[in-house]
């Protein structure tokens, strides 16, 4: 049980230094929809699919590195709950064009880089 929590907690720890750190060098650069939050979900859903890709290929690899890398990394980089606040105050403010360009980007995006992650570990296995 300590092991799995130790996991989680590392790759949660790491995984949140990497959103703030993005959101502090690109939410500036474009703050009416902030690149660092998209950049977190895009890049999470990458990793989630080579990982879930990996896993399913390597099923002798220990659960512990699926918690660090899935529950953990993943789950401390993305966020869904900072994209949720994000959308909500553009609305607030009347932007329905951003905020829907905000849902179009973060949810298409993060989907087509699972689907990314995933054919890359196919690629890589050949």
């Amino acid at each position: 049980m300590w092991k799995s929590i130790l996991a989680i907690a590392i790759g949660a720890a790491a995984g949140a230094l990497l959103r703030w750190l993005l959101g502090l060098r690109l939410n500036s650069l474009f703050p009416a929809l902030p690149p660092g939050t998209l950049a977190a979900n895009l890049i999470g859903g990458y990793i989630i699919g080579v990982a879930v890709a990996v896993f399913a290929d390597l099923p002798g690899l220990s659960p512990l590195w699926r918690l660090l890398i899935i529950t953990g990394f993943c789950g401390g980089l993305t966020t869904f709950s900072t994209f949720s606040a994000e959308v909500v105050d553009l609305l607030r403010q009347g932007q329905l064009l951003p905020a829907l360009t905000a849902i179009a980007f973060h949810v298409s995006g993060s989907l087509l880089m699972t689907m990314a992650g995933i054919a890359s570990w196919q690629w890589l296995r050949r």
